[in-house]
């Protein structure tokens, strides 16, 4: 929805031409929706910012609402950089991933242990897909259950061990592994989006 904006001066427009022009060329790498909604949200700010100054030439006061306003490049950059992370993060790409996991663990302590918690069940998952898959290959891959109760992820026999499901580790291993990185990019997802 395209707010409509009630500009009389000619030197006002042309003053917020330039802006918005400025504005939607910074959004340009983001979908439609977000930079549709960025840009009202940022121009409905200036808009009331305008409205509000106690200058009495209406360019003058479209010129001090846009230096309160900052240098877009200060708020904007950043800003797009954090949506278009997350959007990647949402898909599931792995480089998306790993930015996101080094960005959490660039904040503090407790954004470095969860980094490294998310960051061992990604090694997680992607070593159970690897053995589901090496599986197919060598019957021996698998889970072994042991004779003290423990059990270990294993690519060959263990002596004196059952070992867990073997005509169906590939199968089970692949779904969970699949769905696991589902949840655990959408754990991530959540994470990164509220600590921002």
């Amino acid at each position: 929805m395209k707010l409509n904006f009630t500009i009389e001066s000619k030197v006002a427009q042309k003053v917020w031409d330039n802006f918005e022009r400025d504005l939607i060329h910074k959004l340009a790498r983001l979908p439609k929706k977000e930079r549709e909604e960025i840009s009202q949200e940022i121009l409905s700010h200036l808009y009331d910012s305008a409205c509000h100054d106690e200058a009495s030439l209406e360019e003058v006061k479209m010129i001090n609402a846009i230096d309160r306003l900052g240098s877009p490049d200060d708020y904007l950059t950043p800003l797009v950089e954090d949506i278009l992370l997350s959007l990647d993060l949402a898909k599931g790409h792995p480089v998306a991933i790993l930015n996101s996991l080094r960005k959490a663990g660039a904040k503090g302590f407790m954004h470095l242990l969860a980094t490294m918690v998310f960051g061992f069940g990604y090694f997680s998952i992607i070593m159970l897909f690897i053995m589901a898959t090496a599986h197919i290959a060598n019957p021996d891959v698998g889970v072994w259950l042991h004779n003290s109760g423990s059990l270990s992820l294993s690519f060959g026999a263990q002596p004196d061990s059952i070992q867990w499901q073997p005509e169906y580790f590939s199968v089970i291993g692949g779904i969970t592994s699949v769905f696991a990185y589902w949840g655990l990019n959408k754990l991530l997802n959540m994470f990164i989006s509220g600590r921002n």
